[in-house]
């Protein structure tokens, strides 16, 4: 290993990703073009909706003018126009809903292939920061709370907005009085309701936060379960629990007042204006200035006014719900994963060198590094807690963006294919993830078609050959979720075989031995330097590094 690089060849900038604002987040959710052109499909639907629907009570005013003022008897054919009228719009509002519901189950499908395409992009990344694992879990699984948000908020609130102009414009043709009245009560009904849907947006946000901390505490709860017991906490955290539980019940409570009183305000002021135009042309008939079919007509073309209103305000609530999960939706999404190149290294074992190279976090910024690795070295990687000591290990493995310079034999890290890099760096975790399947299967998870004998050779490297042989089913023998009956140095001795196994170049080891005591820690170091001879080893650790390694230390850093 050379000596580090001077500073002066350190990068100083990077890029910040900046958080999506909630109340934008809507809009980003109608960006897809399927979006646009199911609404385009809605909109021509709801037209033919409105001009069926006009066109049948224009028909049925006629008529019962006809039979108040003239006695005349409606024809058959003219009932069945009007039938026919009538059939027409309701079979057009089916088609519309259901092109809705088709939409919405699309959308939700197209936003879970997105999300898991960008979770496997970012790698480990994905579940880190404020989503988490767990939270990003349970992303994937609230994404079905986006459907009434297409099925029903999106087409109605196009369906409305259409149904604003073409009915208030038909009723002032009709009878421009009533049309002028309507141009009055039409804009006070909406801003009322936009008033009461800003109380429901904030209290909605209210109550997606106390969920979300009511879910994530009931997770530790149940996780750290042990523990607590171990430790007499048991009583403390159900305490916590319980208020959270209290929490999220009132302002789950508070929401569904305020949809109540969005509910009350559109059918208050629906009933109102309808009423004050009702009585209007009552007056005005009485007193002779009024034809009674076309006023009659604009009366029963009121509740078409109003009533796809007051659907809006009903599904607003679906908006409104919507709103927090696309906030967190286009966080995810727009967090940038690492470059991707078509660039590959020639084979053998490269050589590392970092210029000031350090993981691009956007607002936190870690520690840098400058150094050259050279084939074969073993080194360990210091700084405090929260320097960028694991985020710079996955930045080298490309599953996160980096800032400085990073070059593998040469070749710029960002111009490498990432697959076949990512299949020569191994990297073990502080705490490796072992799966609820054999021995053999968790050995061979990186390289599939190994062979026993490889797999035995592996175990024999790293201290673990003489533990299976024990076993009494050996390679087959079936690993708890989490390898539970394996102890600490086990676990971190079976990462280092499969990583081994795997053939990798290049080992990235993340605090492997911070769990364990002295003893365990030195039989790991021993297997790591008798196994991995040959291969370059960076290890990122809080504690002393075996006698004889390097030792790296992370420059600057903060946020």
């Amino acid at each position: 290993m050379s000596l580090p690089i001077p500073s002066a060849r350190e990068s100083a900038g990077f890029r910040p990703t900046p958080a999506p604002a909630p109340g934008r987040a809507l809009g980003w959710l109608s960006r897809p073009a399927a979006v646009r052109r199911a609404l385009a499909l809605s909109t021509l639907l709801s037209a033919a909706t409105l001009a069926c629907t006009g066109a049948a009570w224009i028909v049925a005013a006629r008529l019962i003018a006809a039979g108040l003022l003239e006695g005349a008897l409606p024809t058959p054919p003219e009932l069945l126009l009007v039938g026919a009228l009538l059939l027409g719009r309701t079979g057009l509002n089916a088609l519309r809903e259901s092109l809705g519901a088709r939409l919405g189950a699309r959308m939700v499908r197209f936003w879970r292939t997105r999300l898991a395409a960008q979770a496997l992009a970012l790698g480990p990344a994905a579940g880190e920061g404020e989503t988490g694992t767990a939270g990003l879990l349970d992303l994937d699984r609230e994404l079905t709370r986006l459907t009434p948000y297409y099925a029903r908020y999106l087409p109605g609130a196009a369906h409305s907005a259409l149904a604003f102009v073409a009915v208030a414009g038909l009723t002032f043709w009709l009878d421009p009085l009533s049309g002028g009245l309507l141009l009055v009560a039409g804009p006070l009904a909406a801003l009322l309701l936009a008033l009461v849907g800003l109380a429901t947006g904030a209290a909605t946000e209210r109550q997606w936060l106390a969920q979300t901390r009511l879910s994530a505490r009931l997770l530790t709860l149940v996780r750290e379960l042990p523990t607590l017991h171990a430790f007499g906490g048991t009583a403390t955290y159900r305490d916590v629990l319980a208020r959270s539980a209290a929490g999220q019940r009132e302002t789950t409570l508070r929401v569904l007042r305020v949809a109540f009183l969005s509910g009350f305000v559109m059918d208050f002021a629906a009933t109102l204006s309808t009423a004050v135009i009702a009585v209007w042309i009552g007056v005005r008939l009485f007193g002779g200035t009024a034809e009674l079919a076309p006023t009659l007509a604009a009366l029963m073309l009121v509740p078409e006014f109003f009533g796809p209103l007051r659907a809006l305000g009903a599904d607003r609530h679906a908006a409104l719900d919507a709103e927090p999960l696309a906030a967190r939706l286009r966080a995810l999404l727009s967090r940038e994963a690492a470059p991707q190149g078509a660039a590959r290294v020639a084979a053998g074992v490269p050589t590392l060198t970092l210029y000031g190279a350090r993981a691009d976090l956007g607002a936190r910024v870690p520690g840098t590094l400058s150094v050259v690795l050279t084939p074969g070295t073993h080194a360990a990687l210091r700084g405090p807690s929260g320097s960028g000591k694991t985020t710079l290990l996955r930045a080298v493995r490309k599953h996160l963006p980096h800032a400085g310079e990073i070059l593998v034999g040469g070749t710029p890290l960002d111009t490498l294919e990432a697959a076949p890099w990512q299949a020569r760096v191994a990297l073990v975790a502080q705490h490796p993830r072992l799966l609820a399947a054999s021995l053999r299967d968790n050995l061979r998870l990186s390289r599939p078609e190994s062979t026993d004998p490889e797999v035995w050779a592996a175990l024999e490297a790293t201290g673990l050959a003489g533990l299976v042989r024990g076993l009494p089913d050996g390679l087959d023998t079936a690993l708890g979720e989490g390898g539970t009956w394996l102890s600490g140095g086990e676990t971190a001795r079976l990462a280092l075989a499969r990583a081994l196994l795997s053939g990798a170049d290049v080992v990235l080891l993340d605090e492997v031995t911070a769990h364990l005591d002295p003893a365990s820690e030195a039989q790991v170091y021993a297997a790591i330097s008798r196994a991995l001879a040959g291969r370059t080893v960076l290890l990122a650790t809080h504690r002393e590094p075996p006698a004889g390694w390097p030792v790296l230390t992370l420059r600057g850093g903060g946020g």
